[in-house]
């Protein structure tokens, strides 16, 4: 597994990890994606930014202003790009719907992962009792 962090500090953090989401996702062979955000909100913002939703400029957690390019819009610029699973994890969401991020994809896309550091303790245990 490998850790990728910012080199300096970003103004935007939201948009900072959508743009390292597609970085990795375009320049990694394979391996899903996992982002930590500060909030559920701040991780519907990203998960419905990468999945092409929010358009439109939208506020964060912190009551910062966004105004992203969806990733969708950015992946179409590409020839042939391939699909991502995009998937929200926090401590507010059901079980059921937690558990779908060790679930294998049925098409084998690439999950991201966008969870807070509170699912970080769900995310570890149940990690090391599946792999």
């Amino acid at each position: 597994m490998e850790t990728f962090h910012s080199k300096s500090p970003c103004e935007d953090y939201v948009d900072s990890a959508i743009k390292q989401v597609l970085q990795i996702h375009l320049s990694s062979p394979q391996g899903d994606i996992l982002v930590f955000m500060t909030g559920q909100e701040d991780i519907e913002v990203t998960c419905a930014v990468i999945d092409g939703e929010h358009p439109e400029p939208c506020v964060t957690s912190d009551n910062h202003l966004l105004e992203i390019v969806p990733a969708s819009e950015r992946l179409n610029q590409l020839e042939d790009p391939e699909p991502l699973a995009i998937l929200p994890i926090y401590s507010q969401m059901p079980a059921d719907l937690q558990a779908k991020i060790f679930q294998p994809t049925p098409d084998g896309r690439r999950k991201v992962v966008v969870a807070t550091n509170i699912a970080e303790t769900s995310l570890t245990g149940e990690a090391r009792r599946i792999w």
